[in-house]
């Protein structure tokens, strides 16, 4: 009967997860430290609003929502990036019909990605290790490779990229900035040249903006491309955040996609029919949480906790020998092992050994995107992902246990 299906590949994350638990890991395991996790501490951490435990649900909540989304929370994520980003008199503001809601980031990726029509989709390697499925699924798309160069320490070079996309006649990309794995953030003027681009050579850019307010060494605490954008509804441009990482309600899958309003119909129809929508009474509840103030003040309590934690994890590598990209946004440490002794000197390599310490990273080979298996040799083999999303005290835990691991092998 498996004949009837296609194969496709399980994400690298869920794998090393799966792995994992074979270990002994346990979320309740207190010994064990996960830096393999690819969301932020959803507890309690000082400074940040309150964390919402319960809300109640009316019969009418028990409906199911538009798909689109909540009217009242379109226009409740349109002002939120008005008043942050767009604030200026001259500059279009957002309004509802910019805004789709979405049950979290892949899905909404995968209603942007089946809206495209067949054209050449560029992608960074490394990037998010979930955006290989989902340029493999859609055939309407022809995925096409940009690699970052190491020498480079992975950072986006505008010159070079131009060159690329007019030889490969690239119509799209796909990005996540922050960047998840390497914590390389393009911002500030490197971002309006980067659009203005888009907008000269009529290719469109989707922004994974999930990490937009984990910023470390910048004068900002958040940024977006919205704040660049001249035209909302000719700028080839679409943005897409959520709760997930920078509210650190990950579990409750509620996202947001921004772009002309024209695109934002077209992935309206095709949620229609791929996923119909989004949770009736968690984007209601959404309400308590999406707006200015609370963000920001959210904002200011991660940037203070997770600078800290950051700051320990890369001393602590640099210490070891790793060859650290210390991570200007997002909360991810990208580690070249290399340098390591024989057998935890390849991520592969590093992974299974420290499994058997109880602590858990994800090998970088899972973030040398490869849709449909087009390459034989991967690059990114030398490579592992910290996160620092765990709480102080398990990414202490963690620091020790690496620590254990490299004393054994020396």
């Amino acid at each position: 009967m498996h004949n009837f299906f296609t194969q496709f590949n399980q994400s690298g994350v869920i794998k090393v997860m799966e792995e994992a638990r074979k270990h002994g890991y346990t979320v309740s395991d207190k010994t064990w430290c996960n830096f393999g996790q690819g969301s932020a501490e959803p507890g309690i951490i000082k400074g940040a609003p309150e964390r919402i435990t319960s809300f109640k649900v009316s019969h009418k909540q028990n409906a199911y929502a538009p798909v689109s989304g909540l009217n009242i929370l379109r226009q409740h994520t349109a002002d939120l990036y008005n008043q942050l980003f767009r604030n200026k008199k001259n500059l279009v503001k957002f309004d509802l019909e910019n805004v789709d809601i979405s049950g979290g980031g892949r899905m909404a990726l995968s209603r942007i990605i089946a809206s495209l029509g067949k054209i050449k989709v560029a992608y960074f390697v490394p990037d998010y290790s979930s955006y290989e499925g989902i340029l493999s699924v859609f055939n309407n798309i022809d995925p096409i490779p940009y690699y970052l160069k190491a020498q480079n320490n992975f950072q986006f070079n505008l010159a070079e990229f131009k060159k690329f996309q007019q030889k490969y006649k690239i119509k799209a990309l796909i990005l996540s900035n922050p960047s998840n794995p390497t914590g390389n953030v393009i911002i500030g003027r490197k971002l309006k040249a980067l659009i203005e681009f888009a907008r000269e050579a009529k290719f469109l850019i989707i922004f994974d903006e999930f990490y937009f307010n984990y910023l470390y060494d910048e004068q900002k605490q958040l940024f977006s491309a919205t704040e660049y954008l001249k035209n909302i509804e000719k700028d080839p441009i679409i943005i897409i955040s959520g709760l997930s990482k920078s509210w650190r309600y990950s579990g409750w899958r509620v996202c947001w996609s921004l772009g002309p309003k024209k695109i934002i119909q077209k992935l309206s129809i095709v949620g229609s029919f791929l996923d119909g929508g989004t949770s009736n009474p968690l984007q209601n509840a959404s309400l308590q949480i999406i707006n200015r103030d609370n963000l920001i003040k959210e904002t200011k309590a991660i940037n203070r906790v997770f600078t800290q934690k950051r700051n320990l994890l890369v001393e602590n590598l640099q210490k070891l020998d790793f060859i650290v990209n210390k991570p200007k946004g997002s909360f991810y440490v990208w580690a070249n092992v290399k340098n390591l002794a024989e057998p935890i000197n390849t991520g592969i390599k590093f992974f299974n050994q420290a499994l058997r310490e109880k602590f858990i990273v994800v090998p970088g080979k899972y973030f040398d995107l490869n849709p449909h298996r087009r390459r034989r040799k991967l690059n990114m083999t030398d490579y592992v992902r910290f996160s620092f999303g765990p709480n102080l005290n398990q990414i202490k835990i963690g620091i020790r246990s690496i620590h254990r691991l490299i004393e054994k092998f020396r």
